[in-house]
């Protein structure tokens, strides 16, 4: 389903005091709130390339598409990745699977064997002690700087929770040091195991090969365009940086897609491109500067994105409708009165919100669209804000003319149609068009013998409902 193409103007809402014949008037407002996506839509859509792989595209011309005039080009052997996993006042616990070589800060080395281990503060500043659980006692004090763990008997086990997995096993080297009075325990893990952890962590292994090639190599150019070479470490093991997941979550299918993808990158002008990607772009990817004010990134433009759907399968290309009274909606906007009207601030071609006014009678508050999405707690800024207002007599007598009035703002360009419910009837067509003048106004004549109630509809939209109660 497309968006309607609407413009916005600083309009009070249509309200209606008095009505033909003086009767007592009623009048009321909906705001239904209608989206697309899942994330700030930047870049590769990752249901987008299950979309796209599905129509036969292979990874490299899915990855050219949403990196526009990029290139593949090819990373030196040996890059890791510093993972970091752990930031506690506490010590830490780590199992060894069968042996491991411990390293501290100035080339003093140690072997150790299988079993728990905990690293906890040295009785010193700076320092670090090992502490054995088979044993009940301290092996090793006085380590100085930072403690490096190998393992040589398979991946060494994490005793915290990390990522959401708790006592889970992860391939790479453990290095812990203090910092900041916290022990950090960083991950030094190779960047295709890396890959494939994350790639496990970021889509369903079900998918298409040529949508796991994509992710990969997005993976891979991503850690490597955003890693901190002067500082302690370069990632986080969350959506903070990438989702890294544990070996015993990491698929076979991951793993060979980072394999068949082995040191590939996507570069532009001779530089690794900043690889960013979201759950859904709901049919357009957004520039950096319409999903959070950020530069102009000449490889990151929007770009229409067809396949969004991915055949039906996608939860978020297209949200089902939210709806809010005003009343409802100044509350989770944070405003103390009713919202009478709302425009919007499109991107472009991006078609994200830059900027949500709200008018009430107390005045009118500008939003970001950042602002928008966090406080509503939407899936992206791709989204917009229908008013329908609809106003009518309460009562009027039998064979008397009455003008039914109403709005919808911003303007649609879509059709919408009147409908009307008499006493144990549904709701039926009344056969009548409707014209909406230039500030998204109409009105409708109507003669009632009977109790009726209206409204104005369109697929996934409704106005509120106004009853008309006929009398003699």
């Amino acid at each position: 389903m497309r968006h309607a193409k609407w413009t916005g103007c600083a309009v009070a809402v249509l309200l209606i005091a008095t009505m033909a014949g003086g009767e007592r008037a009623q009048a009321r407002t909906l705001f239904t709130l209608t989206g697309h996506g899942w994330g700030h839509g930047v870049g590769l859509s990752q249901w987008g390339a299950d979309g796209y792989a599905q129509h036969g595209w292979g990874y490299r011309r899915i990855l050219a598409h949403y990196y526009t005039g990029t290139g593949l080009g090819t990373l030196r052997p040996g890059a890791h990745e510093r993972v970091l996993m752990l930031s506690r006042a506490g010590d830490v616990h780590v199992t060894v699977a069968g042996a491991a070589v411990a390293a501290a800060g100035g080339g003093r080395t140690r072997r150790i064997g299988a079993g728990g281990y905990r690293i906890e503060p040295g009785p010193k500043s700076g320092m670090l002690r090992l502490w054995s659980a088979q044993r009940k006692r301290v092996i090793w004090s006085g380590i100085s700087r930072h403690l490096l763990l190998s393992p040589r008997g398979g991946p060494l086990r994490l005793g915290e929770r990390v990522n959401g997995f708790r006592r889970s096993r992860w391939r790479g080297d453990f290095r812990i040091a203090r910092r900041n009075g916290r022990l950090d325990l960083v991950d030094v893990v190779g960047i295709e195991r890396y890959t494939a952890g994350v790639t496990t962590c970021e889509v369903p292994s079900s998918w298409p090969v040529a949508a796991l090639r994509a992710q990969a190599v997005a993976v891979r150019s991503y850690a490597r365009a955003t890693r901190h070479p002067g500082a302690s470490f370069d990632a986080y093991p969350d959506t903070r940086s990438q989702g890294y997941c544990p070996v015993g979550k990491t698929t076979a299918r991951a793993t060979a897609a980072a394999r068949d993808t082995r040191r590939r990158i996507v570069t532009y002008r001779g530089s690794v491109a900043t690889t960013f990607y979201s759950a859904s772009s709901g049919g357009r990817t957004a520039s950096p500067f319409a999903a959070w004010g950020g530069a102009h990134v000449p490889y990151l433009v929007s770009v229409r994105d067809r396949y969004d759907g991915a055949g039906g399968a996608n939860p978020n290309h297209t949200w089902k409708p939210m709806r809010y009274r005003p009343a409802g909606l100044a509350n989770a906007l944070g405003l103390d009165r009713p919202v009478t009207s709302l425009d919007h601030a499109i991107a472009g071609r991006s078609q994200r919100v830059l900027a949500l006014t709200a008018h009430t009678a107390g005045g009118t508050t500008r939003f970001k669209g950042t602002t928008v999405f966090a406080r509503l707690g939407l899936r992206s800024n791709y989204f917009r804000f229908l008013q329908v207002s609809l106003s009518a007599p309460a009562t009027v007598h039998r064979g008397r003319s009455f003008t039914l009035r109403g709005r919808l703002w911003p303007k649609p360009d879509s059709r919408w149609r009147l409908e009307i419910k008499r006493a144990g009837e549904g709701w039926q067509p009344a056969g009548v068009p409707i014209h909406l003048g230039r500030l998204g106004r109409f009105s409708v004549g109507r003669s009632p013998v009977h109790d009726i109630a209206y409204r104005v509809h369109r697929k996934g939209a409704f106005s509120p409902v106004v009853r008309v109660d006929v009398v003699p």
